[in-house]
């Protein structure tokens, strides 16, 4: 089959874009061709792969005057797929973000990371108001689409819950050849995410000012992606950083290389993920990959990935609590590297790429799209 991948922005290096350029490769070894269709493409910030790729742009905006990222989307979206069905006409679209044009191109498959409406908070009355349109034609996408795939059990339930509709996990791969066992480390701790509020990064932070009264020789390095319009809050945790007189223990890195990425993975001690209602997390099994133990919250997609006293710990909202993990296993190096290699097993059996081609081969079987 000709396979569109829909996603509208791809130029971010996100756990969301890293999914779509493994389906693509995951749906070419099945023998199909893939094209990418999207709005926002810059080579210079995207994954270096997507150079080689039929990646069709429309050249939309990402927004309007710094806001409205999601309006912009729906509003550019129809010329995002005129262009790719000018371009390519495909058999079969799957839609990686903008659901709520599932129900127009068919057949479908949604990959959902998560409603897009159940993203707009509660309180934001504004915008829950300008979302209404969005969300009507959302849940026509849902309801009206092929078949449903998702990567976690918790955004499994969202769309039970929002929709009425089953939706099949499949999880996001990790490249267990790139991301490979490392055994050694140099003393650091590693955190990956984008520098959003919602990553709860100001954890980590305030977790290190708390843990070099033990040891202050404590090291943690913020890995991350400047997200548009949220800049200032780069700037509100490089301030904390000064404020708490962190700058030989805190880094924050943005915008690296992958292959900076992969070798932060490799040479750090531990991995920490301070999302609280993340619905998958890629990082975390990144890391598990490299045979590195994982420290998150025991809520959301760390609760399926992440094997609390096997591949690290699930903890709550406890400085304490995590404080003491942490020194755990920095003190003991044998714990250390036998949770790495239980983390490296777990992703080699469960979150390779071979193990979501298996499980995508097997959907496109039941649809009976030949």
């Amino acid at each position: 089959m000709k396979i569109a991948i829909v996603h509208y922005d791809i130029s971010m290096q996100t756990g969301a874009q890293r999914l779509v350029l493994g389906m693509g490769n995951s749906l070419k070894k099945l023998g199909h061709e893939v094209a990418y269709f999207t709005a926002i493409y810059d080579k210079e910030k995207a994954f270096e792969e997507f150079r080689t790729e039929n990646v069709i742009v429309s050249n939309g905006n990402l927004d309007y005057f710094g806001r409205f990222r999601a309006i912009t989307a729906y509003r550019e979206s129809k010329e995002m797929m005129k262009t790719g069905i000018g371009e390519f006409k495909p058999d079969l679209f799957v839609f990686s973000s903008n659901y709520y044009l599932a129900d127009k191109y068919k057949p479908s498959i949604i990959y959902c990371h998560h409603p897009e409406q159940l993203l707009v908070k509660k309180n934001d009355l504004i915008r829950r108001l300008l979302h209404l349109p969005i969300d009507r034609a959302e849940n026509k996408g849902f309801k009206e689409t092929n078949s449903i795939l998702c990567n976690s059990d918790f955004t499994k339930n969202a769309i039970h819950e929002r929709f009425n509709r089953d939706s099949t996990i499949i999880f996001p791969g990790v490249d267990i050849d790139k991301f490979t066992l490392n055994e050694a480390d140099n003393r650091f701790i590693l955190t990956v995410n984008r520098i959003v509020p919602n990553k709860n990064l100001i954890f980590s932070i305030k977790l290190i000012n708390k843990m070099k009264k033990r040891d202050s020789k404590i090291k943690l390095v913020i890995i991350g992606v400047k997200q548009p319009g949220f800049e200032w809050h780069l700037d509100e945790l490089n301030k904390k950083i000064k404020e708490l007189d962190l700058t030989n223990n805190v880094e924050i890195h943005t915008n690296v290389t992958d292959s900076k990425l992969v070798d932060s993975y490799k040479n750090c001690s531990i991995f920490l993920y301070t999302p609280k209602e993340e619905h998958f997390g890629i990082a975390p099994i990144e890391a598990m990959a490299c045979g590195k133990p994982v420290i998150a919250f025991n809520t959301g997609g760390p609760k399926e990935t992440v094997v609390s006293n096997i591949t690290g710990y699930l903890l709550q909202d406890d400085l304490d609590q995590w404080e003491e993990k942490i020194f755990e296993l920095l003190d003991n190096n044998q714990k250390r590297m036998k949770m790495g290699i239980s983390a490296r097993n777990r992703v080699v059996d469960e979150f390779s790429w071979d193990a979501f081609m298996r499980k995508i081969k097997e959907n496109l079987g039941q649809m009976q799209i030949n």
